[in-house]
């Protein structure tokens, strides 16, 4: 009897392990041709990651039960996590020190709809980046950063909106708007900006990309259009005054780094965090307040920080010395990225 339960157990085992590999391979399979071109996969997309999360459990399996097929399931799996994830956790290649000229750079969403200013201030003075990049700036943020944080960045180019879709440039160094603009509708309008950093003239582009949130399959497949082909033009601009200048394009993606758009924008720029961040670096959801971006099922929240859609682009003219994460302000629903950037020789 008991050798017939330990068989039925085994058996149930073995086959909800297949059952696991044969959505995995089936995940990888769609991911690989159709990317994000239906809305159900996109959504899959941005949180595949977690597709992996039983991966480890199949590992004692293979090992107790000393079945071929559950080994080549479980190699298959570490392969592919390798090679979407692995060189996030790899020893880096040595770069450029840090007590050359470096420039730092933030980009940070405040959050708009929230009149708790002294969090963010706080957290802009302590982490002292060169220029930040905002997003979801209000009038009272605007306010508090003219105010407060005028000495330690004098220059200032701020389009508040109380509401999600302001932005704002601050500054160490002169920065001066270029009159430029990217077609389309944005969450928030972008700034592109020349940045005067000791005679070098940069072109920064501070950006908020169209948002997914929960809808209809058809609804989300148009969303992610909408965000391809704003990563289209922005990848159409910065390849153009690359040629001219450096570029810093900073912001709010709303995608993760499987996706569609990123592949379109890092065709042109490189990411700062795959060449010097550690981790995943996952910026997004924080602080469960009304207006944020953390979702509920039931009443209860996702658990914090599951993807990442906050970036630092730079144009090949530059080298990554360093990109981390900045710390969490408590009332954002994002933590801002911070990358030291160094210009190649």
């Amino acid at each position: 009897m008991k050798e017939r339960i330990k068989n039925t157990i085994r058996r149930y085992v073995i086959a909800l392990a297949w059952v696991y590999y044969t959505l995995l391979i089936l995940w990888a399979a769609l991911y690989f041709v159709t990317g994000d071109r239906y809305g159900i996969m996109a959504i899959i997309n941005s949180l595949a990651l977690y597709i992996f999360l039983p991966l480890p459990l199949v590992l004692p399996l293979a090992i107790i039960f000393r079945r071929r097929e559950l080994w080549i399931g479980f190699a298959v799996g570490v392969i592919l996590f390798t090679w979407l994830w692995g060189g996030l956790f790899l020893p880096r290649t040595p770069q450029p020190r840090t007590d050359d000229q470096s420039l730092s750079v933030m980009t940070y969403n405040v959050l708009g709809t929230h009149q708790q200013t002294a969090p963010a201030i706080k957290l802009i003075r302590t982490e002292d980046a060169d220029v930040v990049f905002l997003q979801e700036v209000n009038t009272a943020l605007a306010k508090a950063l003219e105010e407060e944080l005028s000495e330690q960045y004098p220059y200032q180019y701020l389009d508040p909106h109380d509401d999600v879709t302001g932005m704002g440039t601050i500054s160490k160094f002169p920065i001066h708007p270029t009159g430029e603009t990217l077609p389309l509708k944005w969450v928030g309008i972008p700034q592109i900006l020349t940045l005067d950093w000791d005679g070098q003239d940069i072109k920064l582009i501070n950006f908020h990309m169209w948002a997914t949130g929960l809808a209809s399959p058809k609804i989300i497949a148009l969303n992610y259009r909408a965000r391809e082909a704003q990563a289209l033009f922005l990848a159409d601009f910065v390849r153009i005054a690359a040629y001219q200048n450096p570029v810093i394009v900073a912001g709010d993606a709303n995608f993760t780094d499987l996706s569609d758009a990123y592949k379109l924008v890092t065709d042109v720029l490189i990411d700062s965090w795959r060449v010097a961040g550690f981790g995943f670096g996952h910026t997004t959801p924080g602080c469960d307040r009304s207006g944020g971006s953390r979702p509920h099922f039931y009443g209860i929240p996702v658990p914090r920080w599951l993807v990442r859609i906050d970036y630092v682009f730079h144009s090949n003219h530059f080298a990554t010395a360093e990109a981390r994460l900045a710390q969490f302000d408590g009332v954002s629903d994002h933590r801002g990225v911070i990358a030291k950037l160094v210009l190649n020789k």
